[in-house]
């Protein structure tokens, strides 16, 4: 299995938002930071929901080659 790795692109992209979020919290941009935790909150849940669903398709495919239900021993 393969490790999960954020690539240079994604650790750039990070360091560029955290440093927007500094920059929002020492300029007491309060408007800001509610903004970019709304946002926060609707990509953590996007996530979650992309998470699921390839769990999802990965268990059907298998138990499909292998003809197995979750109720299988």
């Amino acid at each position: 299995m393969q490790p999960i790795e954020q690539s240079i692109e994604q650790k750039l992209t990070q360091n560029a938002r955290d440093r927007w979020l500094r920059d929002r919290y020492e300029a007491k941009d309060w408007n800001g930071l509610f903004e970019a935790a709304l946002l926060l909150n609707t990509l953590y849940h996007m996530e979650r929901t992309k998470s699921h669903w390839a769990i999802t398709e990965a268990v059907s495919n298998l138990s499909g080659i292998y003809g197995l239900d979750r109720d299988s021993a």
